[in-house]
């Protein structure tokens, strides 16, 4: 009788390599990212999905389907993504995602090549908001101002000759965090000895001046992914970093409470975008950012992460010189409370209607 002859477990071993190369060799070949899928599958992460069973408590979505119906892709799995994360990017005011009084202005970064992955909601789409737990007593939209491509440095401070600087470590050692995206490479200037200010002088050939700062303190004039030499200052001392401007920027511009929702049946509801909106990025209820494309720019928007074609920091609230608030339509009571200001006993409310139209 022949004695039964054993496999080398090596053998098998290697054979599964072997195959695994080849499958991935394969799906590569048609332009499939293996490992993304791979580490979305297990992990169970990722930005977009074709189930409403995938989606998770405590974030919004965008439900995006040309010529689909929202109703009918509830019904089961989807045979293309429909549904699409508003993503956070990093951001300096996190645990306070909901408070508006900061001793510090609120930046997001988000890199570049991350900023697709910002859902864009114009009409057709629906904005949906999951929770297990709770329906929202109102919902906030907080408004981020779009300063486009730059280095991960926000919220620089101009001094009284011009130049700008950033708290470096005001109080904490970790100060710099609300003005430095520590996951770009910015996070360099960490290893500095902590000082009150650090200036930064020059980004390339841009010098940090007024008219090249926009009014979250990001340098402005850089070109997506180029790099940079940054001449910062440690006192007179100058100390350069290399620095590329692959970070995206958003600094808070304003804010409203929407109460405007629909239930689905079904594990969401659909958050209404107030009419009075223009085109701009939205921070929904502290979990995410939405891209919002109004009907007026709808046909020349160019559907990529930025276009410089929109105004997207128009602003919807106005203000007079003394600072008080000129025009206000997410406030229901605006008009009424401008009668009772401009009114007096010798003035009665037609009056003042008269007037405020002849403005």
């Amino acid at each position: 009788m022949k004695k039964r002859r054993s496999i080398n477990p090596l053998f098998i071993v290697i054979a599964i390599i072997v195959v695994i190369a080849v499958v991935i060799t394969v799906l590569n070949l048609f332009g499939i990212n293996t490992f993304q899928t791979l580490s979305g599958m297990t992990e169970g992460k990722g930005n977009s999905f074709n189930s409403v069973s995938l989606l998770e408590s405590g974030k919004a979505y965008v439900w995006h389907h040309k010529g689909g119906n929202i109703e009918d892709d509830l019904e089961g799995v989807v045979n293309e993504d429909v549904f699409f994360t508003c993503i956070t990017g990093d951001y300096n005011f996190k645990n306070k995602e909901k408070e508006e009084e900061l001793d510090y202005p609120r930046s997001i970064w988000v890199s570049s090549s991350e900023d697709a992955d910002i859902p864009t909601v114009t009409t057709g789409d629906y904005l949906i908001y999951v929770s297990d737990t709770e329906v929202p007593d109102g919902i906030l939209f907080e408004r981020f101002a779009d300063y486009g491509y730059t280095i991960g440095i926000s919220n620089l401070i101009k001094d009284g000759s011009g130049h700008y600087y950033i708290d470096f470590s005001d109080t904490d050692e970790d100060d710099y965090k609300y003005f430095v995206d520590m996951n770009s490479d910015a996070n360099q200037v960490a290893s500095l000895d902590p000082i009150t200010r650090l200036y930064l002088d020059k980004a390339g050939d841009v010098k940090v001046r007024e008219d090249s700062v926009s009014d979250g303190g990001m340098v402005l004039g850089l070109k997506k992914d180029k790099s940079y030499v940054c001449q910062f200052y440690t006192g007179t001392y100058y100390q350069d970093f290399k620095m590329t401007a692959n970070i995206h920027s958003f600094s808070s511009m304003e804010r409203f409470i929407s109460y405007d929702y629909e239930f689905m049946h079904s594990n969401f509801i659909v958050i209404t975008i107030p009419d009075y909106f223009k085109s701009g990025y939205y921070f929904v209820n502290g979990v995410g950012l939405v891209r919002y494309v109004s009907d007026a720019d709808a046909k020349s928007y160019n559907g990529k992460a930025y276009d410089d074609g929109i105004d997207w920091n128009d602003p919807i609230i106005l203000y007079n010189e003394d600072g008080t608030v000129k025009y206000d339509p997410s406030d229901p009571d605006f008009e009424e409370k401008q009668i009772e200001e401009h009114s007096d006993p010798g003035v009665d409310e037609e009056e003042i209607e008269i007037e405020n139209n002849s403005e």
